[in-house]
């Protein structure tokens, strides 16, 4: 009787195990996207201002998010507050579960609030007259 050759597994030289991205070690993206219209729009803003977010932007350039969190939450960090505290209507897709969003000032300590998914931060307001929450 002959033997069957059993067939050996191929071995995927395309397919390999990929780690998940560790996005604490990647620059922020930010992205305004999200931005909510009215009062705390960037449309509102100033030159001066806008070219303070540009600026604020620029100097986070070469930041992980590891290195952020790790900075002064007035100078390049950030910090956190309670959803509740914004004076401003929520934005529909903003889920039960999210109870706070992340403040980086980009102006002095003037504040652009928004919340951060995976290397993203999405700007939701700026708040050139600090009236968007109690400071």
């Amino acid at each position: 009787m002959g033997r069957i050759k059993k067939e050996k597994p191929q071995q995927g030289s395309l397919v390999k195990s990929v780690e998940p991205p560790n996005y604490d070690q990647k620059p922020p993206i930010f992205s305004l996207e999200k931005l909510q219209s009215g009062k705390y729009c960037l449309s509102e803003l100033d030159q001066e201002n806008k070219a303070m977010f540009a600026d604020a932007i620029f100097r986070r350039k070469n930041l992980t998010w590891n290195d952020i969190k790790k900075a002064d939450r007035h100078g390049l960090g950030t910090e956190k507050i309670a959803k509740n505290a914004i004076n401003a209507p929520i934005p529909k897709f903003i889920t039960e579960d999210m109870d706070t969003y992340l403040v980086f000032r980009y102006h002095g300590l003037r504040p652009m609030v928004g919340y951060r998914q995976r290397d993203v931060f999405y700007v939701l307001w700026f708040d050139s007259d600090f009236t968007l929450y109690a400071h």
